[in-house]
């Protein structure tokens, strides 16, 4: 069986490769992640739902459509990934995905789902923590007399 410090180790090391992928997902030039992108869903003449990308990046508000100036509206160009535009702000910083990353670790039902691996080690960890009794000072004098026994060699 694994010490705990290897186990704890391990932890530390996936809970890392989840973070940095999650850096990677948010950070990553698309639409979904810039700042000033504003998804614009409408009918067409066909009565079929369409969907624009609204670029937000010269206006005075960018989360909505309100108090818009249409002379500065514009259309973003690249919907399935931005990698020339030169307007791109990612929406999110790297303390927001971490804390976005933590809640999901404090959530039950979501760490179960999308992090199993570090429900196995925490679960791991608590056995065996929770299989050492507390150490009293009994034992502790129990322990040190063997020890001198053993090197005197009575035992």
């Amino acid at each position: 069986m694994k010490q705990p410090g290897a186990v704890y180790r391990k932890l530390k090391e996936i809970r890392y490769r989840h973070l940095v992928a999650l850096y990677r997902q948010y950070f990553c030039r698309s639409p979904e992640n810039c700042r000033y992108i504003y998804r614009y869903a409408f009918t067409g003449s066909d009565q079929r739902p369409h969907e624009i990308c609204l670029c937000l990046l010269h206006q005075k508000n960018h989360d909505s459509l309100e108090e818009i100036n249409l002379e500065l509206l514009d259309v973003c160009e690249e919907p399935m990934g931005c990698p020339k535009c030169n307007a791109f702000v990612p929406r999110l910083n790297k303390e927001q995905v971490k804390a976005l990353f933590e809640a999901e670790l404090q959530d039950r039902e979501t760490k179960q789902k999308k992090y199993p691996e570090i429900c196995a080690l925490e679960w791991v960890l608590e056995r065996s923590v929770v299989g050492l009794p507390p150490f009293s000072w009994i034992q502790a004098g129990y322990f040190f007399i063997k020890h001198k026994l053993l090197k005197i060699k009575i035992l």
